[in-house]
């Protein structure tokens, strides 16, 4: 399915909205300056059909002028005229008019009048799309209301120039102005000229496709309806907006949701029939996207059908594409041709290039056997359409440049010794951040070779002590070998012959039965030396296996008098740990000293908790303290938790750490049993 945006549905009847603060409007004779938009839209459009009545009227009218003195009664008078003439089709009278009273304005050199008839050339290029002499002259009517001072019209001019920048996709620029606006209006407590700012500021971010930053610039917007007199007609064109973005974001329900909610009020929307049929092709289009098989058509020929009448020609030109799409999804290209044709027309007609380009593109899509041809127009068309707003921009930037250029020279000494200071501290700075760069990288690789010859050290020491184990374990065996031959051979069979020869009655002198109980004796003597070596044996076996225990328990007692904390110390079962190899026990040793190290020397902990807690499989150590904590995204840069993870990874176990600012730090090493 072919996709377009709702945006265009609804840009000229935003500029519609805009007029207010586009027409110049009078300074002194009506209240605030404010005429309603139905004042220009009866005025405006009468005015191509009457030319030559009106300009015998003007030069009429004009005639007594000649002879007026200056004065501000003179300059309202030709504001007036000029304010008539604006939509004429005949220039030449406005110019003469415009003219007269900038001319005028600069001998009574009031910046509030100067502002004003610039404001009046403002309005007329724009009408006439020559943007880059509109945003001239409003630019001069800012800097005119400034110097005034009257902020309320300087801010109107900021906003004339943000809404120019954005018919140039100008998004940065129209931004800039827009935010610089909003600070006049807030000083001035303008809700309404608020409520306009943060729409287009809506509309800038849409054509970005931010759709969540354009929906919050619409709820900054809606929050100001409540201080206009009679917000229906902006709470419907913000319901429709807000529709539109959720359309974008593919989001129908919500989208049409919104629309409905304009609809409620068609009754009351008479006077702005635009909007009513804006709301009927946005909600009928969205129903489409949402199911293509909807009844959808009627609300869609309504809604041309009123555009049509009222002359909305880039309404007119988006309903009849909006036809064209649903009709080529149907199956009906015929049909859907000759309304893409019609709007491709249209849109040229009425200079309305991006809806040119969007027709371009579906017709491309729709007549195959000038896909070529379209494609090539749409090319030609946004490539010269580019270079036109490119060209805008430069010249806006001129026209600010040439602008400001008093400004800019009377701060020009200031601004290269700024440079000069600006750029000496750079280069200080960057200097600075190359020498910490270098001293981090020289501190980084001292680490890394300490690490890694600790890590050599430490695999050595290693070696050896698990050569030494090896060996220790051979001995043990032995040990245990000849303890268990001792007591279950040697002393058997010698309490055997002793048990035996007892028994025996030897008859002889007296003198060789006293040597025999003699031998006797001296033979029970031996069996009881033999059991003692056996049990002496024995009992250093188990000693050794009690080592692991007492070797970290005087670790805790030795730190705990350097860190001053005291200590609970728990160690269950001490079977399963005492079994451990020596490798292993070696291993938990150091770790549990740098734990104890880092506590000493960071945590300043006053109490330690040491769990070493084993179950049928799972080892787990845990070391928990009540010291200041840190924040363990952000460590502080060492080898010391590197050294502890390394060795956890050495057990096959994990490393867990936890620890908050103020609260202590617990840390857990899991690990299984090995086989």
């Amino acid at each position: 399915m072919v996709t377009f945006n709702l945006h265009y549905c609804w840009e000229v009847f935003f500029t519609g909205v805009l007029y207010v603060f586009l027409y110049p409007f009078p300074l002194s004779t009506e209240p605030n300056g404010i005429r309603s938009i139905s004042y220009f839209a009866a005025r405006v459009p009468q005015f191509p059909n009457k030319d030559t009545t009106i300009t015998h009227n003007f030069h009429f009218q004009n005639q007594p002028l000649q002879t007026r003195a200056d004065d501000s009664v003179t300059y309202s008078q030709l504001r007036k005229l000029a304010e008539i003439s604006v939509g004429e089709k005949d220039t030449s009278f406005f110019l003469q008019v415009a003219s007269q009273g900038l001319a005028l304005a600069h001998r009574l050199k009031k910046p509030s009048l100067i502002g004003d008839a610039h404001w009046n050339y403002g309005m007329y290029y724009l009408h006439r799309k020559r943007y880059d002499s509109s945003y001239y002259h409003y630019q001069k009517a800012h800097k005119a209301f400034k110097a005034s001072p009257h902020p309320y019209y300087a801010g109107k001019m900021l906003y004339n120039m943000a809404y120019i920048s954005s018919l140039i996709h100008d998004h940065t620029g129209a931004e800039i102005l827009l935010f610089e606006a909003i600070s006049y209006f807030e000083e001035t407590n303008k809700p309404k000229s608020l409520y306009l700012c943060y729409n287009l500021l809506g509309t800038l971010s849409d054509d970005l496709e931010e759709y969540t930053k354009a929906l919050m610039y619409y709820q900054k917007a809606a929050s100001l309806l409540a201080s206009l007199k009679d917000p229906l007609y902006y709470q419907v064109e913000l319901w429709n907006n807000i529709g539109v973005r959720y359309y974008k974001m593919n989001d129908y329900e919500r989208a049409i949701t919104y629309f409905e909610k304009g609809l409620v009020h068609a009754d009351r929307l008479g006077a702005h029939p635009s909007l009513y049929a804006k709301l009927l092709d946005n909600k009928a289009f969205s129903e489409f996207a949402l199911s293509p098989n909807r009844l959808v058509l009627p609300a869609m020929r309504k809604a041309l059908f009123l555009r049509d009448s009222i002359q909305d020609s880039a309404g007119s030109v988006i309903s009849r594409l909006h036809f064209a799409e649903l009709l080529y999804t149907r199956g009906v290209r015929s049909e859907a041709i000759v309304y893409a044709k019609q709007a491709y027309a249209m849109a040229e007609a009425a200079h309305l290039n991006r809806d040119v380009l969007k027709s371009l593109k579906l017709l491309a899509l729709l007549d195959t056997v000038h896909t070529v041809d379209y494609l090539q127009q749409h090319i030609t068309l946004e490539k010269n359409l580019y270079v036109k707003e490119r060209n805008l921009r430069n010249k806006f930037t001129a026209i600010k440049y040439e602008t400001d250029k008093y400004i800019q020279e009377n701060e020009l000494l200031f601004k290269e010794r700024l440079l000069i200071i600006t750029v000496s501290l750079s280069i200080i700075l960057l200097l600075l951040l190359i020498y910490i760069y270098t001293l981090r990288r020289a501190k980084n690789k001292a680490l890394l070779f300490e690490r890694e010859e600790q890590q050599y050290t430490e695999d050595l020491f290693l070696m050896a002590i698990e050569q030494k184990a090896t060996l220790e374990r051979g001995r043990k065996e032995e040990r245990k070998r000849i303890s268990e031959e001792l007591h279950d051979g040697v002393l058997a069979r010698l309490f055997a012959v002793r048990f035996k020869w007892s028994f025996l009655k030897l008859n002889g002198p007296s003198a060789d039965v006293a040597q025999h109980k003699n031998a006797i004796s001296v033979l029970k003597g031996i069996e009881t030396e033999v059991r003692n070596i056996s049990h002496d044996l024995r009992n250093d076996l188990f000693w050794d296996e009690q080592r692991f225990q007492a070797e970290l328990e005087n670790t805790l007692k030795e730190r705990s008098g350097f860190g001053n904390f005291r200590y609970v110390f728990t160690y269950t079962p001490a079977s399963a740990w005492e079994s451990l190899d020596y490798l292993y026990k070696i291993t938990i040793s150091r770790m549990l000293e740098e734990l104890l190290q880092n506590i000493i020397k960071h945590s300043h902990a006053t109490y330690v908790m040491i769990s070493f807690v084993a179950t049928d499989s799972i080892f787990e150590i845990i070391v928990s303290d009540n010291g200041r904590g840190f924040v363990p995204y952000y460590p502080k840069k060492g080898i010391g938790l590197r050294n502890l993870k390394s060795r956890a990874q050495k057990l096959h176990g994990v490393l867990t750490l936890d620890s908050k600012l103020g609260k202590g730090t617990r840390v857990v090493i899991t690990f299984k049993k090995p086989s």
